[in-house]
C-alpha cells in the first residue's frame, strides 16, 4: 500500500500547525496577562477632544464602543480645589444604558489601565454604598476624590 504525498497535502498541513501554534501561544498569554497583577486589565481609558474622561471595556468593531462606562466628573470645592470623582455612567440621572458608542474623529487617545490599578480594582468591586443619584454632586458614588493636576472642562 502506498501513500502519495502531494504538495498541496503539505502546504494544508503547514497551515494546519501554524493556526494551532498560533491559537495556543493566543491562550497562553491571555492566561499569562489575565494571572499578571500588572498586566493589562480589560478596562481602557478614552480621552476626547471634548476634554471628557470615559473609562469602561473598549471595543473596537464594528465601531469604537465602551460598555461598563465609568466617566471623570470635575468639581471645584467651597476652597478653590479641583475635585475629581469617577462615577458609574448607569447611575447619572437620566438613566442611559451601561454602552456608549464613541466617534473615532472625537478620540484623542486612548490607554489601557493594568490590573494593578486602583479604579480597576474599584470597577469591578465596586463599593457597596453605590446608589443611583440625581445629585450633580462629586462624591455621590465617588471612586476617587482627590486634587487633580486636571483642568476643569470648559
Amino acid at each position: 500500500m502506498e501513500i502519495k504525498v502531494t504538495g498541496k497535502k503539505i502546504v494544508w498541513s503547514i497551515i494546519v500547525i501554524v493556526v494551532f501554534v498560533a491559537i495556543g501561544a493566543g491562550v497562553w498569554m491571555a492566561i499569562e496577562n489575565a494571572n499578571n497583577p500588572n498586566g493589562p486589565s480589560p478596562y481602557s481609558a478614552v480621552y476626547l477632544t471634548s476634554g471628557d474622561v470615559y473609562f469602561g471595556k473598549l471595543s473596537w468593531f464594528p465601531q469604537p464602543h465602551l460598555t461598563d462606562v465609568w466617566y471623570l466628573q470635575r468639581a471645584t470645592g467651597a476652597d478653590g480645589q479641583t475635585q475629581v470623582s469617577v462615577q458609574p455612567l448607569k447611575n447619572v440621572f437620566w438613566g442611559p444604558v451601561n454602552d456608549i458608542t464613541l466617534n473615532t474623529s472625537q478620540i484623542l487617545f486612548t490607554a489601557r489601565l493594568s490590573n494593578a490599578s486602583q479604579l480597576v480594582n474599584n470597577f469591578e468591586n465596586p463599593p457597596s454604598s453605590e446608589q443611583p443619584s440625581a445629585s450633580a454632586s462629586p462624591t455621590s458614588s465617588t471612586v476617587f476624590n482627590g486634587p487633580s493636576s486636571v483642568p476643569p472642562t470648559k
